[in-house]
């Protein structure tokens, strides 16, 4: 009872907050203000509660992995900082699995990512470039997508170039590699045929099966308004 009593609470203390609300105000007066605010009040708990428990997931695998310091823990809980988007806090843990395991090219790819994420551009490219040296194909050709994004960013568009023609070859065309295309040649003054990349994306994207196209919509997003822009 006292549940309920403390959720009819919630719900027109919100209603009187959300009333305040220039022009939205008049939605949250009456029988359905309290039902609108009642789905906002849930839709809010939701992600609060969606947030904790992801949080109490991600604390209990950090804790996991700091408790057994090994090169493979290390890299592990960089690649667990750098998925949560802490991309400044997985530098230290990846540098060191890179250290204890030279050979394996995960780790140099990841340590890559984290420094691209922190904005570190040439050692960002200096580690990509090392995980190709292993393996070009790593991550199904994302390292490759990825040395052309960091080249791009630094102005080295043959090599940028040169990383996209290769991802091409060996998987095709996608829609984020003809976005990257169209920003080398953009980078590269040949805004004719930066033009035709960007064209290119929505081709693909509607080409592309129904399970990626909720993925490329961003791709298609940004090439319309630097195709035109």
């Amino acid at each position: 009872m006292a549940g309920v009593v403390g959720w009819f609470l919630l719900i027109f203390g919100a209603m009187f907050v959300l009333s305040l609300i220039p022009g939205l105000g008049a939605l949250f007066h009456g029988f359905w203000g309290f039902w609108i605010t009642a789905l906002v009040v849930s839709a809010i708990g939701s992600w609060i509660t969606r947030r904790l428990v992801e949080r109490r997931r991600f604390e209990s695998k950090r804790r996991a992995l700091v408790g057994v310091d090994s090169g493979h823990n290390q890299g592990k809980l960089g690649a667990l900082l750098l998925a949560s988007g802490r991309a400044r806090a997985a530098l230290e843990p990846l540098e060191r699995a890179v250290a204890a395991e030279p050979k394996s090219p995960e780790w140099r790819y990841r340590l890559g990512l984290a420094r691209l994420g922190a904005g570190r551009l040439r050692p960002a490219e200096e580690a990509l470039a090392s995980a190709a040296a292993i393996d070009a194909e790593y991550a199904y050709g994302d390292l490759q997508l990825r040395l052309a994004e960091t080249r791009t960013r630094l102005g080295d568009v043959e090599s940028a170039r040169a990383s996209l023609d290769l991802f091409d070859r060996n998987h095709g065309p996608s829609p984020e590699s003809a976005y990257r295309r169209g920003l080398v040649e953009r980078r590269a003054g040949r805004r004719d045929a930066a033009r035709a990349s960007f064209a290119q994306v929505a081709v693909l994207a509607e080409r592309a099966a129904q399970f990626q196209r909720g993925r490329n919509r961003g791709w298609v997003a940004r090439a319309f308004f630097l195709r035109w822009f």
